[in-house]
């Protein structure tokens, strides 16, 4: 891991998502300003100037969905890394406005957790890790049966499953973060559906068409709230089935999962802490584990990223599919 001087960090925002990741940047970087809405000026370029005043050699953006692209566009201007958390963006104006950013500025990075919890789930099936999350696999023993033949194990692919069902604890509501009750930047597709879909174009990388779109939102919500639950089918390119289930408030318990079902059998990337690879249901010998504690990775990650000097962004390719996908799910009748 990297011994240097910690990097200047500026992050934007510092709401529930920088609170669950505060341990990890005060591990990795020395933040020298932490930006909330009062801080700057309403006119365009006062974020950029206010944050340009305490040379940051970094910035992470850690704002609701619907600032994303504003922030981005802003801080593409100082030319240093910026890490934004997902979705990257939830509108398709908002997506080409941080495209032409990264003609600017092109060291993007498009976060997601699951993609940093899952260099098992890419080893295994044979597709490249992104080099800054390389190093946190371990335990991979890759002279086994199960390692050397891989997807081959499973046969044809049948289906993928994404479930992320949230029933106990800090993040199963939207209390603290009541801007997920926003009809269009909010709901649950968006901030937790966008997990599984990353996940699905990081692997697979196949166009999906949506089938159907299930929706509901508990009886206590706002008037004209979002989702509070919703169940998306789709089929890809090549036909496979891709079906997500996210929501909050659940009273049946929690099942986060990405599960890849094959005409042989089964594989499936199990994200309750420690995150681990199971095959055909054997949870007594995951695949591979993490190294360290996983909301302490975000940070460790982003700083390998930074140090490899990037020259392209990374993860917006996945973004894009994700955000086309989302809105297509968002509209679906």
């Amino acid at each position: 891991m990297a011994t240097e001087a910690k990097p200047r960090l500026a992050v934007i925002g510092v709401g529930d998502y920088y609170r669950m990741l505060r341990t990890g940047i005060d591990l990795v970087f020395d933040t020298v300003v932490k930006v909330d809405r009062p801080d700057y000026g309403p006119e365009p370029g006062d974020l950029r100037k206010y944050v340009a005043g305490f040379s940051p050699d970094a910035v992470m953006i850690l704002t609701p969905n619907r600032f994303h692209a504003d922030h981005i566009v802003e801080m593409s201007e100082l030319g240093i890394p910026v890490y934004v958390e997902k979705p990257l963006v939830t509108s398709a104006e908002a997506m080409q406005r941080v495209e032409e950013s990264v003609k600017v500025n092109p060291a993007l990075y498009c976060s997601d957790l699951y993609i940093d919890w899952a260099p098992q789930l890419f080893k295994w099936l044979g597709r490249p890790i992104p080099k800054c999350i390389e190093p946190w696999l371990e335990n991979c023993d890759e002279t086994s049966d199960e390692w050397r033949n891989g997807i081959a194990q499973i046969g044809a692919i049948v289906s993928v499953e994404g479930t992320l069902l949230e029933s106990v604890g800090p993040s199963s509501s939207f209390v603290g973060r009541e801007w997920l009750w926003d009809p269009i930047h909010g709901g649950v597709i968006w901030d937790m559906g966008y997990h599984p879909m990353a996940l699905w174009f990081f692997v697979f990388n196949e166009p999906l068409e949506v089938l159907s779109v299930e929706r509901t939102t508990i009886p206590s919500a706002p008037p004209n709230a979002s989702e509070t639950y919703g169940a998306i089918k789709m089929v890809s390119s090549s036909g496979i089935n891709f079906n997500i289930r996210v929501g909050k408030y659940i009273e049946t318990g929690d099942d986060r999962a990405f599960k890849i079902i094959g005409t042989k059998g089964e594989v499936s990337m199990d994200f309750t802490e420690p995150s681990r690879l199971v095959l055909n249901g054997n949870v007594d010998a995951p695949l591979g584990l993490l190294k360290g504690q996983r909301l302490d990775r975000v940070a460790h990650i982003f700083r390998e990223w930074i140090e490899s000097k990037p020259t392209s962004p990374f993860g917006l390719d996945a973004g894009r599919q994700c955000v086309d996908t989302m809105l297509r799910i968002r509209a679906f009748k």
